[in-house]
């Protein structure tokens, strides 16, 4: 979740469902260039060749909201992920340049900031606990840096900019320069036994230990003192030398994981809280939410860049039966798309199980993302691993020359819309991928569809409406 550019030459079995922000060479820093728009296949598990007051039904989930959805008229004007689309929000989302970034005192960095021992995550490059922001409960991710890198400047200047109910909210950004004088200030003072050698960095002293017999540390260092002192063994533990750069970002807390571990828990799947239908509106009605705040990135010209289970996060919610809704997070490898652009080569990798063909090469877009939340469909379904058993290296060459691909359930009961749409997302050709706009209708259309069958026949009506304008759309009915 946190990885910048380790320089790794061998990938592991972990890798596959891991971020890897970087090729294997690269700098740090992104090169991103401007796109103009645009056999026999081997197996392995899990792998195969080849309104308005909505209405509520006894099930307490509420009627899936089709007004979020597009009309069939603007489905088949939009149906391709990789077409013409540009912004619609008039808000610019400001430069990825280090020259908007305003550097803080490291001595005031934790101004209105509390932080808790309570550790939500942690990552090669950064830790993420609970704490408060004057006052109210957030998350706190803190991440080390060489400098200004791409994946500091879009926590700092991309995530402030979201604002969305299906996108995790960004309270506050902050980033200093960790300082000889900093570290004096964590270590317990100014004051030094001995010279110090400058022309090599320092690294942070370890937290002291308590002893027990109540005198303290002989050199007085800060013992206790909040929220230095979280901070401090925080950084111990990333490493922390002398000019390198702390980012601190505060966050909404999501208190009910992530969607990797619902899936772990197998709250998708029939369970002693509900049977089928209401796994399967449960799914549904995730997977929109989802819909909804990729909707919100692409309209604002941003290519989330590393979707996966990891980084949906949790929050509870009394909205329907679920508990929770589904929100968007981590923005450390997303791309900002110029204006009029569709698509971008960039030397920047998410993480393998969920990268689209085209993107080993180097290639992002807006339908990069919709292969992403093909797979994430798939996972949510079946409750496995993607590509479980293969190595890295096998599932890039197999995704790049179209000889590998997930095995769908086809015989599982109440799947089989399901089970189209994320087959449309994995398409191949980025071209035949479709907008989160048509996806979002898709998953609302089959939703409506799953209730109405405990409806009777009330509803039976308002579903062949809506399944015949689906039709003459061109989409497939849903019966």
């Amino acid at each position: 979740m946190f990885r910048a550019c380790f320089g790794k030459t061998h990938l592991t079995q972990d890798d596959i469902h891991e971020g890897l922000p970087c090729r294997p060479s690269c700098s740090g820093t992104e090169d991103e260039r401007i796109c103009q728009p645009s056999t026999s296949k081997r197996s392995a598990p899990g792998c195969q060749i080849q309104e308005h007051v909505r209405p509520q039904s006894s099930d307490g989930q509420r009627m899936p909201d089709t007004n979020s959805a597009t009309s069939a008229t603007s489905t088949r004007a939009g149906n391709a992920a990789s077409g013409v689309k540009t912004r619609l929000n008039a808000s610019k989302i400001q430069e990825m340049d280090p020259g908007n970034v305003v550097i803080c005192d490291a001595a005031l960095i934790m101004n209105g900031i509390r932080l808790s021992q309570h550790e939500l995550g942690r990552g090669t490059y950064g830790i993420v606990v609970t704490g408060t922001y004057q006052g109210i409960n957030c998350a706190v991710k803190i991440m080390l840096s060489q400098g200004l890198d791409r994946a500091a400047l879009r926590e700092l200047l991309l995530g402030p900019t979201l604002v969305h109910p299906n996108i995790v909210s960004t309270f506050a950004a902050r980033a200093a320069r960790l300082t000889n004088a900093f570290f004096d200030l964590l270590e317990g003072g100014n004051s030094q036994e001995q010279p110090r050698d400058n022309s090599y960095p320092r690294l942070l002293e370890p937290v002291p230990i308590h002893s027990g017999d109540g005198f303290g540390n002989p050199r007085g260092l800060n013992e206790g003192i909040e929220p230095l002192l979280v901070l401090h063994q925080i950084l111990h533990a990333l490493g922390a030398e002398t000019g390198k750069m702390v980012v601190i970002v505060v966050q909404e807390f999501c208190d009910s994981g992530t969607l990797e571990n619902g899936i772990c828990k197998k709250i998708f799947q029939p369970n002693p809280m509900w049977g089928l239908r209401l796994a399967r509106r449960t799914l549904l009605r995730t997977a929109g939410e989802v819909a909804r705040g990729l909707i919100h990135l692409h309209d604002s010209g941003i290519v989330h860049g590393d979707l996966k289970p990891a980084n949906i996060l949790l929050n509870s919610s009394k909205e329907d039966r679920r508990g929770f809704s589904a929100k968007l997070a981590d923005f450390g490898l997303s791309h900002v798309l110029p204006d009029a652009v569709t698509s971008l080569v960039t030397n920047s990798w998410g993480s393998i199980a969920y990268m689209a063909p085209e993107a080993f090469a180097g290639k992002v877009s807006r339908a990069t993302d919709v292969w992403a939340f093909g797979v994430i469909l798939w996972e949510m379904l079946t409750c496995k691993r993607p590509y479980l058993g293969l190595n890295p290296s096998e599932v890039i060459r197999g995704l790049q020359s179209n000889t590998l691909a997930l095995s769908w359930p086809d015989e599982a009961p109440m799947s089989a819309a399901i089970i189209d749409l994320g087959r449309r997302c994995l398409s191949f050709n980025p071209g035949e991928r479709p907008t989160f706009e048509f996806v979002l209708q898709r998953l609302v259309a089959i939703e409506r569809a799953i209730r109405a069958e405990v409806l009777g026949p009330q509803a039976a009506p308002d579903v062949r409406q809506a399944a015949a304008q689906e039709t003459n759309a061109n989409i497939d009915a849903i019966v």
